[in-house]
C-alpha cells in the first residue's frame, strides 16, 4: 500500500513527502488529500514537481486516486533575479496546505532561494 513511482508520470526517479495530509469532503466520501514531490530523472538533481493523491478516509494506507500530472512546477520567474546564487534549479518542494473555501493555499519553496504561495482551485482535485 502507499504511493509509489508510476510509469504514467514523469516522477520515476524519486518521490517523497510534502504537506501533511488534510481531510477533505467530496462526492465519493472524500478522504485525505496528500501533496507529495516526484522527481523526473534529469541532470544531477532531477526535476522536482508536486503531485497529489487522495487517500481513504478510514484507511489512509489505501490510495483512492493519484494525479499523474504535475500540480505545481518550478517557476523560473521567481528565481531569475537570484540566478547568480543558484546551485539547483527546476526544484519546487511543497510544504504546507490550508483550506481557503473554494481553493487551497499552498506553500512551496523554489530552488532553495524563494518561497511561493499558490492558490489552487478545489476543482483541480476532482
Amino acid at each position: 500500500p502507499g504511493i509509489r513511482p508510476h510509469a504514467a508520470t514523469m516522477a520515476t526517479a524519486r518521490m517523497g513527502g510534502g504537506t501533511p495530509p488534510i481531510l477533505v469532503d467530496g462526492p465519493d466520501g472524500g478522504g485525505w488529500l496528500s501533496l507529495w514531490h516526484g522527481v523526473e530523472p534529469m541532470g544531477v538533481v532531477g526535476v522536482y514537481r508536486t503531485y497529489w493523491s487522495l487517500l481513504d478516509r478510514e484507511d489512509p494506507s489505501r490510495v483512492i486516486r493519484t494525479s499523474h500530472e504535475a500540480l505545481i512546477e518550478a517557476n523560473p520567474a521567481l528565481t531569475d533575479p537570484l540566478r547568480e546564487q543558484m546551485y539547483i534549479d527546476n526544484v519546487v518542494f511543497t510544504t504546507g496546505i490550508a483550506d481557503a473555501g473554494d481553493h487551497y493555499v499552498v506553500a512551496s519553496g523554489e530552488a532553495d532561494l524563494a518561497c511561493r504561495i499558490s492558490h489552487l482551485p478545489k476543482t483541480l482535485f476532482g
